[in-house]
């Protein structure tokens, strides 16, 4: 994480409380933050008003008056929380900084000061995000150059049938395919497990193994579980534990809990080099496939409440 729920999370909390301020202030103190940026020096953003917050998959971007916008990457770790002047806060993304805690954080990298004293901190432990500085007009084409797929939640052409194109001939773990954002875009390893599980598919299973009415569930589940995330505005995981809200998440980080659908004990295993969580009893089909990738941990994302599969 961070993944969908939460930079969609983190552009609702900008834009309800930002947008519509003029930048005063911008302290960046991780100049490796801008690496790449085709506008190197964040201060051409002061003065300027914060007009739009926009997001595509994973990538956030804001859009400031007179043509400039910032891009940005939250990756594996970043976190934006926006202090209000009343004190009051709304925290979105990695759980480190803790957000009730004090601010600006040793991982603090940024911080944004708009009108009426607004303040934005953009935080990140593992130091891998990034900020991009450029023309607004220049936006289409670099969200473009990623060759993202379609989004996993809000576009109606991703059904079975559409899966079943995608996942045809592909004899890797179905994991995998939908971690692959040129396939989906926004799907992260939380998200994953949590629409496998909820589908009832093994996330090893290979891809061109699913059938209709399995590609039928996991179209509905997939963009179910990210809805969830995004009500509830991101699953909440600390140190690879899940605290779980309403159940949710069901399976993620919740080895040796009981399945909330039938009560086996949930399993963590690894496909394709990242840890995956799954309920055996639900997502028979371990025992038929070459299971696993290679082992490195990464982090990067229903019909119904998560933990109540569908049958059929």
């Amino acid at each position: 994480m961070p993944e969908l729920p939460e930079v969609e999370t983190a552009r609702r909390n900008i834009g309800r409380d930002v947008v519509g301020r003029r930048l005063d202030a911008v302290t960046v103190r991780l100049p490796k933050l801008l690496r790449d940026s085709p506008i190197p020096d964040p201060g051409v953003l002061v003065g300027r008003e914060l007009l739009a917050a926009h997001r595509r998959a994973k990538l956030l971007w804001l859009d400031f008056s007179d043509g400039l916008s910032l891009m940005m990457h939250l990756k594996l770790a970043g976190q934006i929380a926006i202090f209000r002047p009343d004190g009051t806060r709304a925290v979105a993304g990695h759980p480190v900084p803790a957000p009730a805690g004090p601010y600006p954080h040793k991982v603090t990298h940024a911080d944004l000061l708009f009108t009426g004293g607004t303040l934005v901190h953009y935080s990140d432990v593992r130091q891998f995000g990034w900020w991009r500085i450029m023309p607004t007009e220049d936006i289409a084409g670099t969200v473009a150059g990623f060759g993202f797929g379609p989004e996993a939640v809000g576009d109606a052409t991703v059904t079975g049938p559409w899966l079943r194109e995608r996942f045809a001939r592909r004899g890797v773990p179905v994991k995998t395919v939908l971690l692959d954002q040129r396939v989906l875009a926004g799907l992260g390893n939380i998200y994953v497990d949590e629409a496998l599980h909820a589908a009832g598919i093994h996330p090893a299973r290979p891809a061109a193994s699913l059938a209709g009415p399995e590609l039928d569930r996991l179209a509905e589940t997939i963009p179910g579980s990210l809805a969830w995330g995004i009500a509830q505005g991101g699953a909440k995981i600390i140190h690879q534990r899940a605290y779980p809200v309403d159940g949710f998440p069901a399976v993620h980080a919740r080895e040796g809990e009981p399945c909330p659908a039938c009560g086996t004990a949930i399993t963590k295993t690894r496909v394709g080099g990242r840890g995956t969580y799954l309920c055996p009893t639900c997502q028979p089909g371990a025992s038929a496939v070459p299971a696993i990738g290679p082992s490195r941990e990464s982090g990067d994302e229903i019909s119904g409440k998560p933990g109540d599969r569908q049958a059929g």
